[in-house]
């Protein structure tokens, strides 16, 4: 069923309803692209007209799916590998080198691609980790990928792509190293016995499509999120402390009034020194007032700076232009690597070849779960997973290290985004084990995942009742009381989580929280507090 056109009455209450929601702004310029995506999302619907149409939009649960086939509709999602080469330029030669000098102590990157689309971002970014880290599987990064468009992050997800995917020269050149080509199966053609005929014989496809290599991919996580309506920062869906945030083109579609508010949250979001990347069409530089402002050749690029909370646009650190090759060379202090001379390299393991077996004995178990916590620490979730499983299959829960084992299930499964699956094992734990604290921690992150916020809390109080001193456990607390409105105990609980870092050393790394040093954890907790206090006295 198509909708009918839309009179000035219906352009006013869909515009408003799509800005509320996610942002997206529609002025009188663009009521036809309304128009259009709303008559192609209308006639997938079940509605009969656009009265009732508009009110299924309108009730979160219900018109739940409606909003995001509307969404995935009105949203433009273009990108490709390496997109502008000024900005990857300054990413690879300056950026990226500066924050990984940061980190070297804690060998822990945090980065968060904002509108990540079809996930040629986020995995240009980890490309670029592979060709400046030597040591790569020895270190801890995140990197997150978010984007309201639900079809999008599933193409993103299978990382398969077309050769538009690669029109920029660089790209072309890495996709030899990192991809693998997806060739078509033809059908083979019959011809008559004995025949010779060379057009019998099957044609080698021509490529064109190509699969991203699996140690790359592993190293990106998509979520479903939303600008607009999003909780961030928040230690809870990973979007605090990060070393850098990519949000290019996204906030060109949000009013001025909206995008200040987002960049504002992306500031509290990065840690000291790091950097915000935005499109070349983005708002005014005043928006970016909070940030110094950094001019590279070809991009301008934005740093939240060590020790200070605001500083003028007016201070621009000018870096002097460098040759721009067609590759992007390794920087000076790691040896020179042709691309298009190197095959690519076999996919490296963290667990010698030596101890790798398919069905570990009891005996083997604690080796096990330390080969599972260390691929959980590099990010690998699925082959962690995949080496507990049988570790608790047909097992006593009374085994030692039963209760373990689960907890780290729960954990790989949570990092998965299965849910279900990391609330059945944390429980199958804490059924073994009535002490095992970080079966409660995790289970009241899943908890809240599932939106149970009171069972939550009371996992989290949990954890602090085995341990008052768990700076973490309430760290959590805080946030789940936030979520929950209750202010006055989030403030309590942050007070608590705040006074457990004095007398720490700054640099002193915070237990179970991959990598976090006290200083970034308490310039989080006090903007916290700042944060919810002008909440409470709002409410």
């Amino acid at each position: 069923m198509r909708a009918p056109s839309l009179g000035y009455g219906d352009y006013v209450r869909f515009s408003q309803l799509v800005l509320d929601r996610c942002g997206l702004h529609f002025p009188p310029s663009r009521r036809a692209d309304l128009e259009i995506g709303l008559q192609r999302a209308f006639a997938a619907s079940t509605c009969a007209d656009l009265d009732a149409y508009y009110h299924l939009l309108q009730k979160p649960k219900q018109g739940a799916v409606e909003m995001d086939r509307l969404i995935n509709i009105l949203t433009i999602n273009e990108s490709h590998f390496f997109r502008n080469a000024g900005l990857n330029d300054a990413l690879y030669r300056h950026v990226l080198p500066q924050i990984i000098t940061r980190q070297q102590q804690t060998r822990t990157l945090r980065i968060w691609s904002a509108g990540c689309a079809s996930g040629e971002e986020p995995y240009s970014i980890a490309i670029m980790l592979h060709e400046l880290l030597p040591d790569i599987d020895q270190w801890s990064i995140t990197i997150l990928g978010t984007d309201i468009n639900t079809e999008t992050l599933d193409r993103a997800r299978q990382a398969v792509y077309g050769n538009w995917a690669f029109r920029e020269t660089r790209a072309k050149q890495y996709r030899a190293r990192y991809f693998r080509p997806v060739r078509p199966v033809l059908p083979r053609k019959s011809a008559p016995s004995g025949s010779k005929d060379p057009d019998a014989l099957p044609q080698r496809p021509k490529v064109s499509r190509y699969n991203l290599d699996p140690k790359v991919q592993r190293m990106v996580t998509f979520a479903h999120f939303n600008l607009v309506e999003g909780d961030y920062p928040s230690h809870q869906n990973n979007t605090s402390l990060m070393d850098l945030i990519m949000c290019r083109n996204v906030t060109i579609y949000f009013t001025e009034d909206i995008t200040a508010r987002i960049v504002d949250r992306f500031y509290d979001a990065l840690a000291n020194g790091g950097w915000l990347v935005v499109g070349h069409a983005e708002h005014s530089l005043s928006t970016y007032r909070r940030f110094q402002t950094h001019n590279f050749p070809g991009a301008i690029l934005y740093q939240r700076t060590l020790g200070q909370e605001d500083t003028s646009n007016d201070q621009l650190t000018v870096f002097a232009p460098s040759e721009t090759p067609a590759a992007l060379p390794r920087p000076g202090w790691l040896a020179p690597a042709p691309i298009e001379a190197q095959p690519a390299p076999p996919e490296k393991s963290l667990i010698p070849a030596e101890r790798k077996q398919t069905a570990p004995s009891p005996q083997q178990d604690p080796l096990v779960l330390e080969r599972a916590r260390e691929l959980l620490a590099v990010g690998r979730s699925k082959h962690a997973r995949d080496r507990l499983l049988p570790v608790v299959e047909g097992k006593d829960p009374s085994t030692p290290d039963y209760a373990h084992a689960c907890t780290l299930l729960g954990q790989a499964c949570a990092n998965l985004g299965h849910w279900q699956e990391a609330e059945n094992w944390c429980r199958q734990a804490l059924r073994s084990d009535k002490l095992a604290l970080q079966a409660y921690y995790t289970l009241a992150l899943v908890l809240q995942h599932q939106g149970q916020l009171t069972q939550a809390i009371d996992a989290m109080k949990k954890v602090i009742y085995l341990d008052r001193n768990n700076i973490l456990g309430h760290f959590g607390l805080a946030d789940l009381y936030r979520n929950n409105h209750q202010l006055p105990q989030a403030q309590k609980s942050l007070a608590n989580a705040l006074r457990l870092l004095k007398g720490r050393a700054p640099d002193e790394l915070i237990p179970g929280s991959d990598g976090i040093n006290v200083a970034r954890l308490r310039q989080t907790i006090m903007r916290q507090q700042q944060r919810w206090g002008t909440e409470t006295n709002r409410s």
